[in-house]
């Protein structure tokens, strides 16, 4: 199943691996994404107390084969959404990820699962991460931030990566993917910050061809704000090897969560991701699993955890 390329607004060249939007002073906001408000979970704080961060989920039910473009909005109309993730489910034979992205106007999060080859109705629970910082209006946040998209082309094991425009003038907060899937399934296995600059993301189809592109997505905040100068902080976590690998990374203390990835370190027929979660419990975090499906592959998965402060 093929989706339509996300709308560009004010689009503009980042380097040799993709374009992105700016929200640029003096221009509309692109309308507002519809979808279903989020259920606050949790809310943290940086250690200046200026970055307020609240995580919000939406369960998707009754259970279906394949969810498309579920979108959960944050549920605070003073924040913009600057993370996120789902869960489908590691069950027998389980169900995967296609999708975790923003959505245009960045009022919400994006996601998407199907299961593979066998059948495997599931309910999807869905996470936005929203954010807002003191001083500063929703209008003024949302000109401080920059999305950048590259492509992959179609391949049957894509990958993408996308950068930000100038690690001297923002800093990485988070990222996501989107694999447009034609037939059997494209299916996600890695997405995650490959640098401090970038963000990639991987898939594969598994046990029967479906090539497909990946769609990688940066997220990055400007490094000096009208209240502050914002620090980031990348940490991870890696599991052991087996065959439904997860892994909890958890944020540095001080720093408020923005965003979060998972990558699985598979070695044959492949190991997908099925999960990637901010935190659900009063503790800053990001959880990333993934599992065989069908065909045996012990692997191992590393969790990334992102979060921000204002010195």
């Amino acid at each position: 199943m093929l989706r339509a390329a996300t709308a560009a607004v004010g689009v503009a060249a980042v380097g040799a691996i993709g374009g992105g939007t700016a929200f640029a002073a003096g221009t509309a906001s692109p309308r507002r994404s519809f979808g279903s408000v989020g259920t606050p979970l949790n809310t943290f704080h940086d250690a200046s107390g200026r970055v307020t961060v609240s995580v919000f989920s939406h369960h998707g039910n009754p259970p279906q084969s394949h969810w498309i473009d579920k979108t959960t909005l944050v549920g605070d109309g003073e924040m913009i959404a600057i993370g996120g993730g789902a869960t489908a489910t590691d069950g027998n034979p389980g169900a995967l990820l296609t999708a975790s992205y923003p959505t245009d106007d960045l009022s919400g999060w994006t996601v998407s699962s199907k299961d593979h080859l066998q059948a495997h109705p599931h309910a999807l629970t869905s996470y936005v991460i929203g954010l807002k910082i003191a001083g500063l209006s929703r209008a003024q946040l949302l000109r401080s931030v920059y999305v950048s998209r590259a492509d992959s082309g179609t391949a049957p094991h894509p990958e993408a990566e996308a950068g930000i425009p100038s690690s001297n003038d923002y800093v990485l907060v988070g990222g996501g993917f989107r694999v447009d899937w034609h037939g059997a399934g494209n299916l996600a296995t890695a997405s995650f910050p490959s640098t401090e600059f970038s963000w990639k993301a991987r898939s594969k189809d598994h046990g029967q061809s479906d090539p497909a592109n990946i769609r990688a997505y940066a997220i990055a905040l400007r490094r000096d704000l009208p209240v502050g100068r914002v620090v980031s902080s990348v940490t991870r976590a890696d599991s052991g090897q087996t065959a439904h690998p997860a892994a909890v990374a958890s944020v540095t203390p001080g720093y408020a969560l923005t965003g979060g990835g998972g990558e699985a370190h598979w070695r044959g027929a492949g190991n997908l991701l099925w999960r990637l979660e901010p935190a659900t419990s009063q503790t800053p975090s990001f959880a990333a699993a993934s599992k065989d499906h069908l065909w045996s592959d012990p692997s191992s998965i590393t969790a990334y955890a992102l979060g921000i402060r204002v010195v």
